[in-house]
């Protein structure tokens, strides 16, 4: 049977070079270099281990208990990362749904948002051209390790801020920025420019998906929306993303996840109440139809859904 909130039997991490301290603090645990964590990922690079009867692989729980998790929807359609970029991170680029197919990709294209979690005095992220790009003017300035960085917006952030990253836009995060990344289920990323460190780049591929033209960044910038109990802090097509901001109630009729950055949060059904503490994340299946949300030790948590709710 399947519970009325679904707990990762362990952590999900991903180790990387620019990776810091960040994610193990938040989690309470010891480890170095961890750059991101997967929560609640049924991407078949690496799916996470969830606590139901023992332990099982999320994709294998889903196939189990497809409708019971998911509603209405076909397949898992999200993925949910936090990501600390303890070090400049390469400029990239994503493919939309139909580029990604047109490449001859197995993975979805994968539109992205990020929310600042926490931001060093002065970090920045990259997101989109500054101006009109001629893509031949631009690949020079890349093979030639040059000035690649000039052409693009570069933006100071600081906690809460939240930026939606549309297939095609070029982007990076800076040194000194942790964000709650959420995207498609997909795990595509063509590579562009990354300071000369050797790393393999994707420029074919890149060049075909790329948006050349100029990008206003306050129309990718994220406006808030006061709910009941809740803001929304990223509203695109494909997923949205509330921070919750006092006790409520949700009514809904698919899956959500929860993830609770500081403090503690109390959830109650008609039938249990769990406890989701700092650094944890908890599933709600579709099954959860309404359920409560309670802030205790001045929380801050969010509740992350697929556009169809």
């Amino acid at each position: 049977m399947l519970p009325t909130f679904i707990f990762q039997a362990e952590e999900n991490l991903v180790e990387k070079p620019w990776g810091g301290d960040f994610i193990a603090k938040l989690k309470g645990i010891k480890a170095d270099k961890i750059g991101e964590s997967w929560e609640f990922s049924a991407h078949p690079s690496k799916p996470s281990l969830i606590a139901v009867n023992g332990k099982i692989r999320f994709d294998e729980l889903i196939k189990k208990f497809k409708r019971d998790i998911l509603g209405n929807f076909e397949e898992f359609p999200i993925l949910v990362k936090i990501i600390d970029a303890n070090e400049d991170l390469s400029v990239q680029v994503h493919p939309s749904e139909e580029q990604a197919k047109e490449l001859g990709e197995k993975d979805h294209g994968k539109p992205e948002a990020w929310i600042v979690l926490d931001a060093e005095r002065g970090a920045k992220i990259y997101l989109g051209f500054r101006e009109d790009v001629e893509p031949k003017e631009f690949l020079k300035a890349i093979e030639r390790n040059e000035n690649v960085l000039d052409y693009l917006n570069v933006i100071e952030v600081r906690k809460g801020d939240a930026f939606y990253i549309p297939a095609g836009t070029i982007h990076a995060l800076g040194k000194g920025v942790r964000v709650l990344e959420v995207s498609t289920n997909s795990n595509i990323t063509y590579r562009i420019y990354d300071y000369g460190r050797g790393r393999e780049l994707h420029l074919e591929k890149a060049f075909k998906v790329l948006k050349f033209g100029k990008t206003d960044v306050e129309e990718l910038r994220q406006k808030p929306k006061c709910l009941n109990g809740l803001i929304r802090c990223i509203e695109a097509p494909h997923f949205k993303v509330d921070r919750i901001v006092s006790n409520t109630k949700i009514s809904k009729d698919t899956f959500q996840i929860l993830l609770c950055i500081n403090g503690k949060v109390v959830l109650k059904s008609a039938t249990d109440a769990v406890e989701v503490g700092r650094g944890k994340s908890t599933l709600i299946p579709a099954i959860t139809k309404d359920y409560e949300i309670k802030l205790e030790d001045n929380a801050e948590a969010y509740v992350v859904s697929p556009a169809k709710i």
